[in-house]
């Protein structure tokens, strides 16, 4: 009871900020053109305003800055934060290049790393021949790990309401993982953010019932929330106290991971650009199989569960690291199987 009431202020202001952000930047949008058009690929109708991830970002800052430790790594967090939050800006306003987005991604990145002075060094004991330590070199890996992250959580964002129930899918997982490990002073952080996301998710699914209310996430957003994540699964992945291995962290973000890593495969075999965007995300491929958007995001949330279930599982048990590594890498090779015979067969039909 304690705990509920030491942490409810900080939820409440997370939530209730982000909530008056999308309020206030609504009408904002529309005038300054920040706004998510109809297109060849975009089947809404009308203008949707791209502010789902600056309201997002507000409520965490706000709420982190008032209720959370000033701390060293907290200011480079939401520094790193706040940087990426712009880049994403001006790219759901003016459609930036690949390599701008990306060479500001690791501009950012080195915030984290260097500022903070946490990279992800330990991989775990993936050969049971005891953890591997790749050092220095995992600079170069951390680094990777952003990248990937953060546009894996980008490129998911294709239906109503998936980004917003993977990203609370992830957030919760930590906090559950963090609550199993016994690192209880931890939790607040991926729960600002967790409660900041309902907002969103409840304009963006059209609770009000008033499409005018409709909102989009944004590059801004998604980028936002990738960012935030791998930084929380650096921290609790790594070091002497870590609270979970860093296999289980594929685990709680694998819909994100797995189907970012098949279409960018895909993309690749068939000469185009990793980045070239197309309608062969697995929320597409159901969507043409004939289910709705609705049904489509059910799917896809209980399968993130499931998956999240299995990592989380996995931490219960003391799983070795190698049984759980091997199992992801098996089911990953069935996901894009089956992803590659789904998507021939309704292309042909």
């Amino acid at each position: 009871m304690l705990a509920a009431t030491y942490y409810l202020p900080q939820l409440l202001t997370s939530l209730l900020l982000a909530f008056l952000a999308l309020k206030a930047l609504q009408p904002i949008a529309y005038d300054v053109g920040l706004v998510d058009r109809p297109g060849s690929r975009k089947n809404h109708i009308g203008n949707i305003p791209l502010i789902g991830g600056i309201s997002i970002f507000i409520g965490v800052l706000v709420s982190s800055s008032i209720w959370l430790p000033d701390t060293q790594e907290l200011r480079m967090y939401l520094i790193a934060s706040g940087m990426m939050v712009f880049i994403g800006i001006l790219d759901d306003k003016y459609d930036l290049s690949v390599r701008v987005r990306i060479v500001g991604q690791i501009l950012i990145a080195s915030i984290l790393i260097f500022g903070v002075g946490t990279y992800i060094s330990n991989l775990g004991d993936l050969f049971r021949l005891g953890s591997i330590d790749i050092g220095l070199l995992g600079v170069f890996f951390t680094y990777f790990a952003i990248l990937v992250l953060i546009n894996a959580f980008n490129m998911i964002d294709g239906i109503d309401g998936l980004l917003g129930m993977l990203s609370l899918n992830t957030l919760l997982s930590i906090t559950l993982l963090l609550l199993l490990s016994g690192e209880t002073s931890d939790i607040n952080f991926p729960l600002i953010i967790s409660f900041a996301i309902v907002p969103y998710l409840a304009f963006n699914l059209g609770v009000s019932r008033k499409d005018r209310n409709k909102i989009y996430m944004g590059d801004a957003g998604s980028m936002f929330i990738g960012l935030s994540v791998i930084w929380l699964l650096a921290k609790g992945t790594q070091g002497e106290n870590a609270s979970f291995s860093p296999v289980t962290a594929l685990w709680i973000t694998a819909l994100p991971l797995m189907d970012m890593l098949a279409i960018v495969i895909r993309r690749v075999k068939k000469g185009n650009s990793p980045f070239k965007p197309d309608r062969d995300h697995i929320h597409h491929i159901l969507l043409r199989s004939g289910y709705t958007a609705k049904q489509t995001l059910f799917i896809l949330s209980v399968v993130a569960v499931v998956m999240s279930s299995i990592g989380i599982i996995g931490h219960i048990y003391q799983i070795h690291d190698s049984l759980m590594v091997s199992s992801f890498i098996l089911i990953f090779i069935l996901y894009s199987r089956a992803l590659k015979y789904v998507s021939f067969s309704v292309n042909k039909d």
